[in-house]
Order: C-alpha cells, then sequence, then structure tokens
C-alpha cells in the first residue's frame, strides 16, 4: 500500500512499539495508552498524540475515523512516529455479541473488520477487544455456543492480521439483569469462552468488573497473573461512594483513586510484576467523560496522567 510500517513488534504479543535506538520500551513492560472515546475528548488522535507524549503516554488508542480513511490513519501513524508513540486499542464495528445483533448484521460487520483489520496491520495496531454480555435472551449452554461460534470467527480475522484479542466480562448486577438469563460475569467464565473459541483469544481486564463480579476478592487477580500472557488490555476506575456493589451503575464510574473503593493499584501493581504488552488505560465514564469533554483536551490529558502516575508509583 505504499506506506512504511514505523513500528517493531515485541516479543509477547506481537504489539508493535516504536522502532528508535534505547526506546523505553525496549523491554516488554505494561504500556500507557491515552483513549479518547474513553475520556470523551473533543479532539482527533492526531491532534492528542502531542500532548500524549508530553504528560507520559505510550500509546494512543485509535479512531474509527483513523480505520475507515486511509489518508488519516497515514497521518496519524505519522503522528505517532514524530511523538514517540505506539497504537493502543483498534475500536471494533460492532458490538458482536449483543444478542441483537443479527446473524446477517453480524456478518456485515465482519466484512468491515475484514477491511479495517487489514489496514490496522498496516498501521502496526495490534490490540482489540470486545465485551461479552452477562445476560442473553437463551439458555446459558445455548448462549455459550452462540457466542463461541462468533468469536471464532472475529478473533479469525483478527489473529491472521497480527491483532491480539481480548475478552471483557461485565460484572455489574444491572448488567446481568437486562435479560431473562444470567450470562458469564467473571474473569472464570471470560477464560471458558476463549479457550472453548481457541485461537490464542485473550482477556480485558477491566477493575470495575472485576470488584462488581467477585466484590473486590482477589482470587480473579491472582487468576489472571496465571494467564498473564493471555492479558491484552486492563481498564482502570473506581466505584461510586455510598454505593453497594449490587447498586453499582456501569455508566457511572469515578477515576482511579479518586474514592479507594477499588484498588487499582494493588491490582495493576500486581500485573506489572510480570512481563505484559498489555496496554493499561483510565475508563472512568461519566461524571468525567462529560467534564473532560468540556476541558481543553491537553488539561484533561495531563490530569489523567497525573492520576496514572499515583497509580503506579
Amino acid at each position: 500500500m505504499g506506506f512504511e510500517r514505523p513500528f517493531r513488534r515485541t516479543k509477547t504479543t506481537g504489539a508493535f512499539l516504536p522502532t528508535e535506538e534505547g526506546s523505553p520500551w525496549e523491554e516488554s513492560f505494561m504500556i500507557r495508552t491515552l483513549d479518547a472515546s474513553m475520556l470523551g475528548l473533543s479532539c482527533s488522535v492526531e491532534e492528542a498524540a502531542p500532548w500524549a507524549a508530553k504528560y507520559g503516554f505510550q500509546a494512543v488508542s485509535a479512531s474509527r475515523e483513523v480505520l475507515e480513511n486511509r489518508e488519516v490513519g497515514k497521518r496519524t501513524a505519522a503522528a505517532l512516529v514524530e511523538n514517540g508513540l505506539s497504537w493502543g486499542l483498534m475500536p471494533m464495528p460492532a458490538d458482536f455479541y449483543h444478542w441483537g445483533l443479527t446473524d446477517s448484521d453480524f456478518e456485515k460487520a465482519l466484512e468491515i473488520l475484514r477491511r479495517e483489520a487489514d489496514f490496522a496491520r498496516v498501521l502496526g495496531i495490534s490490540h482489540a477487544y470486545n465485551h461479552v454480555w452477562s445476560s442473553g435472551p437463551r439458555p446459558f449452554e445455548e448462549n455459550f455456543e452462540w457466542t463461541v461460534k462468533r468469536i471464532r470467527a472475529v478473533n479469525g480475522i483478527l489473529s491472521e492480521n497480527g491483532v491480539s484479542y481480548g475478552l471483557e466480562f461485565l460484572g455489574p448486577y444491572e448488567l446481568r439483569a437486562l435479560q431473562p438469563h444470567e450470562f458469564i460475569h467473571s474473569l472464570s467464565g471470560a477464560l471458558a469462552l476463549a479457550d472453548a473459541a481457541g485461537g490464542g483469544v485473550g482477556i480485558a481486564f477491566d477493575v470495575y468488573h472485576w470488584y462488581c463480579s467477585q466484590h473486590g476478592a482477589w482470587d480473579d487477580v491472582m487468576l489472571m497473573e496465571q494467564h498473564m500472557d493471555r492479558l491484552v488490555a486492563v481498564h482502570l476506575s473506581d466505584g461510586v461512594d455510598g454505593r453497594a456493589v449490587e447498586e453499582q451503575k456501569d455508566l457511572e464510574r469515578r477515576l482511579p483513586l479518586e474514592t479507594g473503593i477499588i484498588d487499582s493499584k494493588g491490582v495493576l501493581s500486581r500485573f506489572l510484576r510480570h512481563k505484559s504488552d498489555a496496554l493499561y488505560v483510565a475508563e472512568p465514564f461519566d461524571p468525567w467523560k462529560s467534564r473532560f469533554r468540556e476541558m481543553e483536551p491537553e488539561e484533561a490529558i495531563r490530569r489523567v496522567s497525573a492520576i496514572l502516575d499515583k497509580v503506579v508509583e
């Protein structure tokens, strides 16, 4: 396609990182990632790149525009190289495991994914995930088989293009009650799905969902440590003060360490003991997404990086 890939592959997940000599990512450590969509920022990835580098991020997630418009994608890749950054997450074209996505729409979404994964390969984007809904209209075993079939199709396309794919389980009680039948909502369940699908499917570990699923018990954290080669991304946030775990809402979260309900620092410190190319990213949802949307993007990026400094200190 006439575009030279500016990144090198790392040793574990195959992530592409900057090739400069003496790069701080020469060893495979977890990668601090800015994801503008998770923060509600009103700027493009290209615009965010200099601020991300200035405030200590190592990667920036792609946007839909990056994959849909090849000129934008190439220009954005050049901005990342110029600022010594790698790519973060690849956005998915559909909520692949939602019960409302018909088989016909699923096949159409797969066609989009084929095109975009091919361009992601050219650009060097190498991390992606989808969540798996924790309830559904089908009985458990039927839903398990239905979901595994779809995971195989999605992961097959991504793995062919060098993209490490993770499944995210959803923990909040409100999501587990959306449909008549409760479904997987823990790490062990997500691993069972990944194993059944095969093909090296990994995990996106969200501390909010872990807290809501396990009430903050450390079993799943230690289980994840036994599968660090399968960790694709870690999402960091905090719970809402004054609410029991059963009352936490999926789309209402605080910044990491804000309330102290969720021990993001403890979780990430355990994961950082291990060699991993996984991304870690702040995902606070509202009210912070609305607040960040009203800020100057640089100020929002500075604030989030300062919080992540405290998480990893």
